[in-house]
């Protein structure tokens, strides 16, 4: 029989609205990881997927074989 682990993650996306003497404004986020509340804020999603892969293999050789995402 084989263990099974769960990982869930909280995304959340937030635009803030340019000023026009604030340069940089734009999309933001904060990925929570529920089991901990451990949560990181991003401007770049490859900092998102590495705070999720502290917690899970994103690196699975099933993926790479052709086993993708299934949608619910």
């Amino acid at each position: 029989m084989s263990d099974t682990t769960i990982a869930s993650f909280v995304v959340r996306f937030t635009e803030e609205t340019p000023a026009a003497d604030l340069p940089g404004a734009g999309w933001r986020g904060v990925v929570q990881h529920v089991q901990t509340s451990e949560q990181v804020r991003f401007t770049r999603i490859d900092d998102a997927l590495r705070f999720m892969g502290e917690f899970v293999d994103l690196h699975n050789p099933l993926r790479e074989e052709g086993e993708g995402a299934v949608r619910e």
